[in-house]
């Protein structure tokens, strides 16, 4: 069984964060690793939470109520992604970056594996850490205030799914697009209820690690993590028939696009004209995830 025991310990700011996303997406693209499929949509969906930290793009009001340690867990959730690229502490990540060693590795596949070991295991120890950290691991308003804040980043992500879907498509090819025409709305409601549930389960496995007494009870917290997110990872790569369909036709289709990642500021907004835009833009663009 991996070591699934996680402590965070981060200097770095939500700022170092990014700027390190940078650079080993520049060494991913040019080595060609397909790693850099979740870092390219991790990296977007960090800027996002980044521009609400700011109050920048669509985020004109303020949208939590404790901004540092917003950005606090946005960095120490990152120091989790490094920490995995060296060592995978859990299966789900161990598989994760192993499919992304197959010379003929799915953008879809890449992008929910990767996003499963990070949500389903690395958030529920970031949280954790600050919680205890911070003295309010039994301070119930405190409690309710983080919720706040963690529902808060939950909206911030909603809003970056057509952003990546598009990022995704323009650098990688693959059948994201191709899907999306597919099933229309179906997708984005899968991925949005997905990603919620999700989130929300984070919280109640962080709220099993502060109730544990011991480091017995904390390791079957652990191994109920361990458990689920490796129950996860084995059914999108290995659930069904549809899956190796889904999988290889999405493969067929890949194709690097550029030698290096396209990150300019504008490279990433929602700043198109309505006649330029995506499909998946026209169809979430009046409902994306504004702050009220």
């Amino acid at each position: 069984m991996a070591d699934t025991c996680v402590v965070v310990d981060s200097k770095d700011t939500l700022e170092d964060s990014l700027e390190r996303m940078r650079e080993t997406l520049k060494e991913f693209y040019g080595r060609r690793d397909n790693r850099a499929i979740f870092l390219r949509a991790y990296y977007t969906m960090t800027s996002e939470v980044r521009d609400a930290l700011r109050g920048e793009g669509d985020f004109a009001q303020p949208i939590f109520f404790d901004s540092k340690w917003v950005e606090a867990l946005a960095a120490g959730f990152a120091q989790l992604y490094f920490d995995s690229l060296e060592t995978p502490r859990n299966k789900a990540w161990a598989l994760a970056h192993g499919t992304a060693c197959k010379p003929r590795a799915s953008v879809l596949e890449n992008l929910l594996l990767g996003i499963n070991a990070h949500i389903n295991v690395d958030l529920a120890f970031s949280v954790h850490t600050l919680l205890v950290g911070g003295g309010e691991a039994t301070n119930l308003e405190q409690l309710a205030r983080r919720k706040f804040d963690h529902d808060q980043i939950n909206n911030v992500l909603m809003r970056s799914l057509p952003k990546i879907q598009d990022v995704l498509a323009r650098e990688f090819g693959g059948g994201v697009r191709f899907f999306s025409r597919l099933f229309g709305k179906v997708d984005e409601l899968l991925t949005i209820t997905g990603l919620r549930y999700y989130r929300d389960r984070v919280w109640c496995n962080v709220l099993g690690l502060l109730a544990a007494k011991d480091a017995e009870e904390r390791r079957k917290v652990e191994l109920r993590l361990e458990w689920e997110s490796l129950q996860v990872a084995e059914f999108i790569s290995q659930g069904s028939l549809l899956n190796y369909v889904a999988w290889g036709f999405d493969s067929l289709l890949k194709q690097w696009r550029f030698e290096e990642p396209q990150l300019e500021p504008t490279a990433d907004r929602f700043s198109i004209p309505r006649p330029l835009r995506s499909q998946a833009q026209q169809r979430m663009y009046h409902r994306l995830q504004l702050p009220y």
